[in-house]
């Protein structure tokens, strides 16, 4: 039985071991027709762009109306990003794209913000990139990211 229970210990972990490997190839989806991705049917995807997909939907960051300036929006989520552990991979005026790394195995999952100046609204798509769930992970950093968002843009 102790045998038994060794190797089935070694397997889990050599299989975790690989779909951390795994999630380190790749990048973001970016975006798809001027949107962010839709998640895939996975629980391990949040994306504020598909209301009607209510079991990955969260609510887009509604710009406050003292906020003009895109350029330096970018700039600030950017430097949210960075401060929260992300490590940024592509960025423009209007979007960002970045990636997580989980501490224990090294899981990568990618962060993605479009910002909508004339929508007045900044989207978001957090998703890991492999396995299928991420135990709320990308949940979590979403509210951390517009937790954020919101004091820094208060007036």
């Amino acid at each position: 039985m102790e045998l038994i229970t060794a190797v089935l210990i070694i397997v889990v972990l050599l299989a975790f071991g690989f779909l951390a490997m795994t999630s380190k190839e790749g990048r973001a989806i970016g975006l798809v027709e001027g949107r962010l991705a839709p998640c895939t049917s996975k629980p391990n995807c949040v994306c504020s762009e598909y209301p009607e997909d209510e079991s990955h939907y969260v609510a887009p960051f509604v710009i406050p109306p003292h906020i003009k300036d895109a350029e330096s929006l970018s700039r600030l989520i950017k430097g949210i990003v960075a401060e929260s552990g992300g490590d940024v991979q592509l960025e423009s005026y209007t979007y960002l794209s970045a990636t997580f790394t989980s501490r224990l195995w090294g899981f990568v999952d990618d962060f993605e913000v479009r910002i909508d100046m004339d929508a007045k609204e900044i989207n978001v798509r957090s998703a890991s990139r492999v396995g299928e769930s991420d135990l709320g992970a990308n949940k979590k950093r979403v509210g951390r990211f517009m937790a954020l968002l919101e004091k820094r843009l208060a007036p």
